[in-house]
């Protein structure tokens, strides 16, 4: 007997959507965040692996929502999530999360100022907080090797709490990268370092960005200085909703720029690098 409840069958179309949200490493679509107002108000938008992005825009206009959406730490009001082929609601939700690498200035309140710099590496992998009891000696020989890798194997027997902001900053990519993530989210990582070392942690995401078997990167920043080549796409919110998203150099254009930040801006390019300057109101 066939079942009366039995959702009809798919077509063509809906199929192909389906199997591009099976296959991309993020698949949002029509997603909404609602407390006491409309915060996100239908987001679509999809990173294909090996993809490197940066979400843009104004204070307030949905960058952090869609991150705790994405990373589970929020629940959508509705729309589909994705992430490497597995959907919010449908799969464990801790499970999904351990596929999104997060690095944000959150954490740092988190980590116990003793906190070896080791352990804080290998907590990564199964998504901890401040390492409790015996640690597998492959896990410790990993993270070893991941820290040498990124040039901070001489902090291997530091604690949390001596390490600069750069410093920590890498940690805790380091920490993402043990565990294997298939997007790696930075919010804001650069927030509080000073020039010089803004510049050096940059450069030093550019060379992460072209190493073999790199993960997908979304870079998340209100600043257009910290917009590496490596970054070849771009995601402009504007008032909880997409203004614009694609290639670069279709979206990193002043008149686009104006209307997500609401005044007149120039936008000069430097190189492969870009400077947002405010046009002065005629008096």
């Amino acid at each position: 007997m066939i079942s009366e409840n039995l959702p009809p069958p798919m077509s063509p179309q809906d199929s192909s959507s389906a199997t591009s949200k099976q296959n991309a490493t993020i698949a949002i679509q029509g997603l909404r965040y609602v407390r006491d107002r409309e915060i996100l108000k239908g987001i679509d938008w999809q990173v294909e692996p090996g993809e490197h992005w940066v979400i843009l825009g104004p204070n307030g206009c949905g960058k952090t929502s869609l991150i705790n959406c994405l990373t589970g730490y929020e629940m959508a009001t509705a729309g589909d999530v994705f992430v490497d082929g597995a959907e919010y609601g449908r799969t464990d939700w801790r499970e999904v999360r351990k596929r999104v690498g997060l690095v944000t200035s959150t954490l740092t309140f988190y980590l116990e100022p003793g906190e070896p710099v080791l352990d804080a590496v290998v907590s990564g992998r199964d998504a901890m907080i401040n390492l409790v009891g015996e640690v597998d000696p492959t896990l410790r020989q990993e993270a070893r090797a991941l820290l040498n890798r990124i040039g901070c194997g001489y902090l291997t027997d530091s604690r949390w709490g001596v390490l600069s902001q750069g410093e920590r900053q890498k940690i805790l990519i380091c920490r993402a990268l043990m565990a294997r993530y298939k997007v790696l989210i930075l919010d804001e990582p650069c927030a509080g370092l000073d020039p010089v070392a803004r510049e050096r942690f940059l450069q030093w995401l550019q060379t992460l960005a072209r190493e073999e078997g790199a993960p997908s990167m979304v870079l998340v920043t209100h600043h257009v200085e910290e917009i590496l080549p490596c970054f070849s796409r771009v995601l402009l919110l504007k008032d909880g909703a997409v203004l614009c998203a694609g290639p670069k150099e279709e979206v990193m254009s002043p008149s686009l720029l104006s209307q997500a930040y609401g005044a007149p801006l120039q936008l000069i390019q430097s190189g492969e690098r870009y400077v947002l300057q405010v046009v002065p109101e005629a008096v």
